[in-house]
């Protein structure tokens, strides 16, 4: 992909660390070979001993060559830390404004930048949320507001730009695709919750990447909540006995609801509650604890409830 020429900057810069490593291993190697040579050059035996290098003043030099040759590696390492360290101060300085986003900078123009055509696609879906997708953006990756608004915005993605994406993110590690597609249920939910052509795309990317039943269903019922279609027979109670009430009214009073509340208020009143409270949302990332002992609440209530 393209990077526009700021990012290119950063790219080309950050790169020098992985230089490193092959400029100090050619800087052995020369070392070697030197040591080869003044051996050749000094009629050196394999064998010695010291008496020798006070006599001979190339066995001294040899001794010495020889030294390096062993402890250089040690010294390279070191090397090489220092340098990277000078390295990525020195990008930070230059491009961002702390540490950790010089890191996202870098973790997404060298590793995600190929997944961006997944999140572009979701972002057309739902155009009422781009300026909250776009704080969200920035929030994961750090970047100029200039190049979020390039590749994830402006730019067009062909369907075999997805394809490709989708093929890259089969090979990653398990792990990497449950976090990915975590993510995206995140960038989905913003403002309005999850739209019923978003959530298709979402599952039908959760099948092309093979995701067994259990993952899926993991998804499901966590997000299920957040559709603005909300989908009450794929919604499983996660209610706790933590919050049992003493009466029917109260349950009521928890939905905001009077007792005799239609299915249709009861329902609406619970995807409201869950766009409000629900841990996932982004804006509840400062108060994680509290959103999900107010969602089991709010699940235990709905469940009595809707009978």
């Amino acid at each position: 992909m393209e990077l526009l020429d700021k990012d290119k900057k950063f790219v080309k810069e950050y790169k020098r660390i992985y230089k490193l490593p092959f400029v100090l291993l050619i800087l052995w190697f020369i070392n070697v070979i030197v040591t080869c040579v003044v051996s050749n050059i000094a009629n050196i035996p394999i064998e010695f001993n010291e008496p020798q290098f006070v006599k001979n003043p190339h066995l001294g030099i040899f001794k010495y060559l020889l030294m390096s040759v062993v402890i250089s590696p040690f010294l390279f390492i070191i090397v090489q830390l220092i340098a990277s360290n000078i390295i990525r101060k020195s990008v930070c300085k230059k491009y961002c404004n702390s540490k950790q986003e010089a890191i996202n900078r870098q973790i997404f123009l060298f590793y995600e930048i190929k997944y961006v055509p997944l999140l572009q696609r979701f972002s057309k879906m739902n155009l009422d949320a781009k300026s909250s997708q776009f704080k969200l953006l920035k929030e994961w990756y750090s970047l100029e507001d200039a190049s979020i608004s390039e590749y994830f915005f402006n730019r067009e993605y062909s369907e075999e730009d997805w394809n490709n994406a989708v093929k890259q993110l089969m090979e990653e590690e398990v792990d990497f695709k449950k976090t990915f597609i975590n993510n995206l249920f995140q960038f989905v939910i913003l403002e309005d919750g999850i739209h019923n052509d978003e959530w298709k795309l979402l599952m039908q990317l959760m099948a092309q990447l093979q995701f067994n039943k259990n993952y899926i269903n993991y998804f499901k019922e966590r997000y299920n909540p957040l559709r603005t279609e909300f989908d009450e027979s794929e919604w499983k109670g996660n209610s706790s006995t933590t919050y049992v009430l003493a009466s029917p009214k109260e349950y009521y009073d928890v939905l905001g609801l009077k007792e005799g509340a239609t299915d249709e208020e009861i329902r609406r009143a619970y995807h409201e509650l869950a766009l409000q409270h629900h841990p996932d949302l982004p804006k509840n990332a400062s108060r994680i604890e509290e959103c999900e002992k107010m969602m089991m609440k709010i699940n235990e209530a709905y469940e009595k409830v809707r009978g």
